[in-house]
């Protein structure tokens, strides 16, 4: 009896043990199966409410999209994601062009200027280095000369100075004695005939100066200190490329070092203009230490105040080029940017065209003069000056070369007009919608649109000068039904 009591309380205890079990497993599973029983409690307790019952519709009451006619409303936050741009319709003239290749190169003759050694030399210092910008008159280089040619020709001068003061010494207190009687007057012709002797071999010996590298400065500063060159400082020229001051011909210009050591002659720089004589060190072609020669280039300059923009035209073309030149239409470049806006320049001219066509590429190339314009001016941390140029030689671009004149005309920006088919289309302000407004092209380039002037659009009306491909997308979603521009969720709550 007591056996049996044992077994049914430990069949109770395993019976609870195990209901505790399914209990346990059904509460963490019960995400899955309370919602459905709810549902299906609701069911038997009103099986047929859920008849009557209507879901509301967010969207009731609002118009999902414009029908073909009505235009398209947009947010102001749909035009500021779009970043649409609205003018107003005016008529103007415009030029009917040409898009032709082109590439900036530098003035032939004009750009580039070569300094180079009039002496034989070591080169003791260097003042300026490539990128770095200079002006006339700046050192460039400090030259010892070593040429002994050039010694003997600056000893004979100083001699033949020296032999001149002292003949005339003799002439002036010859004079006294030959008025009195007591010297003969031949002695007196005979000494100015040695001084006019003395005065030829000067002129001479100055040229063969000259010849040899020095400029007058130079040879006047001999003259004066009785002293033989030690040092050369070859500065940026003055007065060499076209448009600098014409009467400067200084070839060599620089401190003169004599033998006096504070004899130093800063000397006069001629034609100092701010876009004529303003340089960049190209290349140095020289070091510290070398033995150069007479004639040896020690760096190149370039200046790019003035550029050339060299288009290629092919030959069918040509009559065009010549024609636009003749008639001095103006020109227009642009040059595309990593921005959103080109660079452009308008009212140029062509100044001259090759005379001969390009066998290998049957192209023209004509030249549109271009002043260029300065970025910035900047002191390096070297303590060197620096200038950056906004055009560059090898930059490219395209000429836009008019043909043919268009005046009174509505011209809009080729982003302001959409095309489907043989359809072109613009879109009106009309209220606070869009209206799609078919419209006829006359002419178009890759940045603007000719419309002809048929009395679709009027002076002063409203209309989209960009995004009308977004636009004739969003009014044909729509008009199908898809929602898009017409639709507005702001104020919902979704």
């Amino acid at each position: 009896m007591t056996t049996r009591r044992g077994m049914n309380r430990y069949r109770v205890l395993g019976l609870g043990l195990f209901l505790a079990g399914i209990g346990a497993v059904a509460y963490s599973v019960r995400d899955l199966w309370l919602p459905r029983l709810t549902q299906a409690v609701a069911g038997l307790v009103a099986p047929s409410s859920s008849s009557n019952l209507a879901v509301a519709d967010p969207h009731a009451g609002h118009d999902h999209g414009t029908s073909p006619g009505k235009g398209l409303a947009l947010s102001d936050r749909a035009r500021q994601n779009l970043g649409l741009k609205m003018g107003k319709v005016a008529l103007q003239d415009w030029w009917q062009s040409i898009s032709i290749p082109a590439e900036m190169i530098e003035e032939p003759g004009h750009s580039e200027q070569g300094v180079s050694s009039a002496v034989q030399g070591i080169v003791l210092r260097i003042h300026a280095f490539p990128g770095q910008t200079v002006r006339a008159g700046d050192p460039l280089v400090d030259i010892q000369p070593t040429s002994e040619l050039l010694a003997n020709a600056e000893s004979s001068l100083l001699k033949t100075l020296q032999e001149m003061e002292l003949v005339e010494l003799q002439i002036q207190r010859m004079a006294p004695s030959v008025e009195s009687g007591a010297t003969p007057v031949v002695r007196k012709i005979e000494k100015e005939y040695e001084l006019t002797r003395l005065q030829s071999q000067r002129l001479v010996q100055t040229q063969e100066l000259l010849v040899r590298g020095l400029i007058p400065a130079q040879i006047d500063e001999i003259v004066k200190t009785k002293s033989l060159i030690r040092q050369f400082t070859v500065r940026v020229p003055a007065g060499v490329l076209p448009g600098d001051d014409e009467d400067a011909t200084i070839r060599l210009t620089g401190d003169i070092v004599t033998d006096d050591q504070n004899a130093r002659v800063p000397q006069r720089i001629a034609g100092n203009h701010e876009h004529g004589s303003v340089y960049s060190v190209e290349a140095l072609n020289t070091h510290l230490g070398q033995l150069v020669q007479p004639g040896n280039e020690l760096c190149r300059l370039s200046r790019h105040s003035h550029l050339l923009i060299a288009g290629r035209a092919f030959e069918r073309e040509s009559h065009l080029i010549a024609r636009a030149q003749e008639n001095e239409w103006p020109v227009k470049v642009i040059f595309e940017t990593a921005h959103d806006a080109p660079l452009i320049r308008e009212g140029l001219s062509i100044l001259y065209s090759d005379s001969v066509i390009d066998t290998d590429s049957s192209t023209l190339r004509f030249y549109v003069p271009l002043a260029n314009e300065i970025v910035r001016d900047s002191i390096g941390a070297n303590g060197l000056a620096y200038r950056a140029w906004r055009f560059k030689p090898g930059q490219k671009g395209r000429l836009q070369v008019p043909v043919n004149h268009l005046s009174k005309r509505v011209v809009l920006p080729a982003e302001g007009v959409v095309k489907e088919g043989g359809e072109a289309f613009v879109f009106r302000a009309n209220g606070k919608k869009l209206e799609r407004v078919a419209v006829r092209i006359e002419s178009l380039d890759s940045r603007e649109v000719v419309l002809a002037s048929d009395g679709v659009l009027f002076p002063g009306d409203l209309v989209a000068l960009n995004q009308a491909y977004q636009l004739n997308l969003a009014l044909k979603q729509a008009e199908t039904g898809g929602g898009g521009g017409g639709h507005s969720h702001e104020g919902h709550q979704h």
